[in-house]
Formats: structure tokens, C-alpha cells, sequence
């Protein structure tokens, strides 16, 4: 796989007759793919970092094949619950069972050509991320594990999407805690992006996750479908994709608000791109709702940054969230809508309807829940790891 130069990481092949055993120091009795450094005993020998190793647990209870990284504090991400002939040959099984889902379940090529191939965990890759951005393959590695593997997925990913451009990230921080140097920066060539009819200038690795939120698709959708007649207010609005998609829909006037200047001019351009009439403007959420006179929009979207990024962060991170949600529904219109958006992992659906519940009640609102939603099907939760779902999507109503 290519990041604007070759990655000369060459893959391991690896057979569950030698590979060396873990033992955990906890009995198992679910099926949840982490085990944190506490949990794991210390092999009596060193092993190598991010390789496959089978698991017992505390009793010697088989439990599986994982991947095994001393130098991470989440050190072992288990890959089957069964023996494993052969890695490579068992993640390029995974890999082709999860483009077959989009594929041939899901239909989304039907739709769209921005849609996620790979979703971590919930594809079963510990630490692997891969979505499809018009004529780019943008893949973004969290695990050491994966990085010695890349170049075998990549080869993989040739054969299901042909004539792609492979671009190659790493998340920093986890890269920093796995041990893994990132692959140099992505070289930045736009393209377009097809979406429900609705077209998309993007930069295939550049910018936030890797370059387009495609797991807000539907709910892009469905503020298109509610839009008609009303007046549109966008916060944080990135490349527009919400401010887009209600101006198609039929509001009456719409507003798109972002911070980032390079956001700013996507929007603007995605605005003109699909012939539509969006203000977009370079400014504050916060300021833009102090300033605001209340009841001038009736259909708030608010889509904010990742405010929360670990559990560490929850008390700075979300009062952000409470003040952004309160200040909206002081502003919005008797009858209007609110539709607000967390993608911080660490802050889960329970914790985010407790916000919004305390939000409006701060306000001074009454308000109804129509909706909860996440991420579209191409991103699957894992039952057995629900941080698979880490996008929340409230519909709000205000009596």
C-alpha cells in the first residue's frame, strides 16, 4: 500500500502450530476483543511486538488468536475464537467478507461511491480502518499489529477495487502508543464524491478521519428529507454535507457555520458545486447562537468535533457538548427541530441523552426524542464491542 511513497513493511505469515501463547489472568466469560495490560499476564519470554499469539485464559482455557503488543496498555486485540492456519490468508477472508457486505447486502455502490470498507472491530480487524472516497482507497492503521500486515491488505484492496489510489494514514497518538512510526503524509489530490445524487469536492487523507465523514450519510438524508419549507442553521459544518443536502431537500433559506477556513471554502464550493444557495460563513458556533435572534431557524444541526476523545476528557469535554445543546434550543423555533450530533467514543448514548435531557431543561424547553440514530450500516457495531458505535444522532422536537 502506497502513502506517497512505498511502505516496506513486509507482511508476517504466521502458523497457530508456533505461535507463541498468551496467558490472561482473568477467566473469560464474554467475547469483548480487548484485554488491557492488568489483564494480561507477562510471557515468561519476550515476544515480538504487535505479533500473533494464541490465548488461554486463567485456567487454560483456550480463548483464541490475538494480537499481541506489550508496549500498548490495550495489549492484546484478539482476532478469532478459533485456531488460525494463517493470518494473512485469514484477514484477506475478513477483508472480502466486509466488501461483500457493502457490496452485495448493503447495495451501497447503488448510492454512492464514499462508503467505509472496513470498520475496526466491527469488521473483526483490530485497529483497522478503510473507506472508499471516489477513486481513493484511504486505509488508516490504530494498531501495530495491522502495520505488519499493511502491505498483504493493501494487495487485497488492489484486487477488489482495481486502478484505486491506496493512501496510507495512521492515527499519531495511537500510533505513538503502539510503538509504529506514521507513514509520511498523504500527498493531496482532490476528487469528487457521489452521494445520494448530491456531489462532494474531497481530499481523499487529508484534513479529519480520511477526508469525508461518510458514516453521517443517512443522516444527511434525513435532515434533506425534513428540510423542506424550513430555515436551516449548519454548526460545524465542515464540507457542508448537511447545509447541501437540506438546501436540496427544499429549505427556505440555509446556513452553514465552521471555524476551519479550509472548511469554510469546501463548503462554498460544494454549495456552488450542486447549484444550490447555502450562506456560509467563517465563525464561532457559540458566537453564531449568542447572536442569533431566537427563533430565526427552525432546524438546528449540530455536528461539533471530537470534544471527547478518552474517558480522561469527559469533564472538559462535556460541558462543551451541554453549552452547545442549551444554547440551540434557547434559539430554536416553537416547533422546530434538532438534530445533534456526538462522534466522541467515550461519551455513550446513556451520557449524551442525559446532556441533551439537562440541556433543555436549562433552556427552558420542552422536548421530544423522534429519533436516535448512529452511524449508516456500512459502519457495524459489534455486539461484543459496543465501541464500535461511537456516533450518536439525536432527533430532537420542540413543543
Amino acid at each position: 500500500m502506497r502513502a506517497g511513497r512505498a511502505c516496506n513493511v513486509r507482511a508476517r505469515r504466521q502458523n497457530t502450530a508456533v505461535l507463541p501463547e498468551v496467558q490472561l489472568a482473568v477467566r473469560v466469560r464474554g467475547r469483548h476483543p480487548w484485554f488491557f495490560r492488568k489483564m494480561v499476564r507477562k510471557p515468561a519470554r519476550p515476544l515480538p511486538k504487535g505479533g500473533a499469539v494464541r490465548v488461554v485464559d486463567k485456567d487454560g482455557t483456550f480463548v483464541g488468536v490475538g494480537f499481541y503488543n506489550p508496549r500498548s496498555e490495550l495489549t492484546l486485540r484478539m482476532l478469532a475464537r478459533a485456531e488460525v492456519d494463517d493470518v494473512d490468508a485469514y484477514l484477506a477472508g475478513l477483508l472480502d467478507a466486509a466488501v461483500a457486505l457493502r457490496r452485495d447486502v448493503l447495495r451501497l455502490d447503488r448510492v454512492t461511491d464514499a462508503y467505509r470498507v472496513v470498520h475496526s472491530e466491527g469488521d473483526g480487524f483490530p485497529g483497522f480502518v478503510v473507506d472508499r472516497i471516489g477513486d481513493a482507497i484511504v486505509a488508516q492503521m490504530f494498531s501495530l499489529a495491522v502495520r505488519n500486515h499493511i502491505e498483504a491488505l493493501g494487495e487485497r484492496l488492489r484486487v477488489h477495487f482495481p486502478g484505486a489510489r491506496l493512501l496510507l494514514g495512521a492515527d499519531r497518538e495511537a500510533a505513538a502508543r503502539e510503538g509504529f512510526s506514521p507513514p509520511p503524509p498523504v500527498r493531496a489530490q482532490p476528487t469528487e464524491v457521489v452521494e445520494h445524487g448530491a456531489r462532494f469536492s474531497v481530499v481523499p487523507g487529508h484534513g479529519h478521519k480520511t477526508g469525508f465523514f461518510a458514516d453521517q450519510r443517512d443522516n444527511r438524508q434525513l435532515v434533506r428529507a425534513l428540510a423542506r419549507g424550513r430555515t436551516v442553521l449548519d454548526l460545524c459544518c465542515h464540507a457542508g454535507g448537511f447545509a447541501v443536502h437540506a438546501a436540496l431537500g427544499g429549505a427556505r433559506t440555509v446556513v452553514a457555520v465552521d471555524l476551519d477556513e479550509e472548511a469554510v471554502a469546501l463548503a462554498t464550493e460544494n454549495a456552488a458545486r450542486n447549484r444550490v444557495r447555502v450562506d456560509v460563513r467563517h465563525d464561532d458556533a457559540f458566537a453564531v447562537l449568542r447572536a442569533a435572534r431566537p427563533g430565526a431557524h427552525d432546524l438546528i444541526v449540530l455536528d461539533p468535533p471530537k470534544w471527547i476523545a478518552g474517558k480522561a476528557d469527559l469533564d472538559a469535554g462535556l460541558p462543551r457538548y451541554l453549552d452547545l445543546n442549551r444554547a440551540a434550543l434557547q434559539k430554536l423555533a416553537p416547533g422546530g427541530l434538532l438534530v445533534t450530533c456526538s462522534c466522541s467514543g467515550a461519551l455513550d448514548a446513556a451520557g449524551f441523552e442525559a446532556m441533551l435531557r439537562r440541556a433543555a431543561a436549562e433552556a427552558g424547553r420542552d422536548v421530544r426524542l423522534l429519533d436516535r440514530r448512529g452511524a449508516g450500516p456500512d459502519h457495524p457495531v459489534a455486539l461484543e464491542c459496543p465501541e464500535t458505535g461511537y456516533l450518536k444522532v439525536f432527533v430532537g422536537h420542540v413543543r
